[in-house]
Parts: C-alpha cells; sequence; structure tokens
C-alpha cells in the first residue's frame, strides 16, 4: 500500500534519533519530509531550511519530522551538525518509507533501498493534503511553509 492524498496516514509507530518512541501531537499539522541519507550535503541543505523556518511553521500549528533509514548514531550527528530542534525518525526498518511508497532503489555501491527524497503535508485529522516528489533541497522548507499557510487561511479541505 503506497499512500498519497486523501489517504490517512496511519499512526506512526517509530522511534526518534534519541530513542524515544514518536507520538504526533494531536491537532497539530505535520510536514514529513523523507530524505535519502544524512551524509549529503543536500540532506543537511534540506534539513538547515527546515530548522532555518522551524519557528515559522510552529507558529501556525505545524510539526516538522525528518525520516530517514542512517543509524541513529549517524542520525544524532546529523541533528547535532545540523543544530535540529525538530525530530528525526529512525526508519531503519524501512517500515515508514514502505508505507509511504518512497523507497528507491539501493546507491551505487550499497545495499540498502534509501527513501527519496519526498514531503508529505498532513492535517490534523491525518489526511494527507500534499505531496510533493520532486523535492529541491534548498526549496523545499519554503514551499512547504507557503502551501501550509493557504491551507490554514482556508478552510479545511483535502484537495
Amino acid at each position: 500500500m503506497t499512500l498519497s492524498v486523501g489517504d490517512r496516514v496511519p499512526e506512526l509507530k517509530a522511534t526518534q534519533d534519541n530513542g524515544r518512541p514518536y507520538v504526533a501531537a494531536p491537532g497539530r499539522w505535520q510536514v514529513l519530509f523523507f530524505f535519502p541519507k544524512t551524509a549529503t550535503t543536500h540532506c543537511q541543505l534540506q534539513a538547515r531550511r527546515y530548522q532555518a523556518l522551524w519557528s515559522e511553521f510552529q507558529a501556525l500549528g505545524v510539526d516538522i519530522v525528518g525520516i530517514n533509514g542512517d543509524a541513529t548514531q549517524e542520525q544524532a550527528r546529523f541533528r547535532d551538525l545540523c543544530k535540529l530542534d525538530y525530530p528525526l525518525i529512525n526508519d531503519r526498518a524501512q517500515a515508514l518509507s514502505g508505507t509511504f511508497g518512497v523507497l528507491d532503489e539501493p546507491w551505487p555501491g550499497e545495499d540498502v533501498r534509501r527513501p527519496r527524497r519526498e514531503t508529505f503535508l498532513v492535517a490534523p485529522d491525518g489526511v494527507i493534503t500534499d505531496h510533493w516528489t520532486d523535492v529541491s533541497p534548498g526549496e523545499d522548507a519554503a514551499t512547504v511553509l507557503d502551501r501550509a499557510r493557504e491551507r490554514l487561511d482556508a478552510p479545511l479541505a483535502h484537495s
């Protein structure tokens, strides 16, 4: 099953990079951004852009969650390097990447599949309102923030 716009996201049973279970805050919007690898400049750029706009997302009632399959210690280094205030979910088992349909083929020289860079905006009722597949790491956060502002200015409608 691959999730798309209009689908309800199942409860995310996942572990954050700090080892604690991830629990979505009730009544809040969520940005779920999947990224392939912590040790790349494009992934760091994307994460830092989200961090730069974090307070604006928070003011709108929108939580940011980064999802990736690297080892927890690599995610912790990534968090420290990028100085992130939002959670990173460890998807080493690829359960979330598989559910959201974002798994790509293994990179050259690797055996493991990695998530493609894709982003989902999820309404407080758990329904996906937007899905970006052609994500630019430097523009993703601003694009999603603009769309969240549009969604929150309009009556809640999943279209």
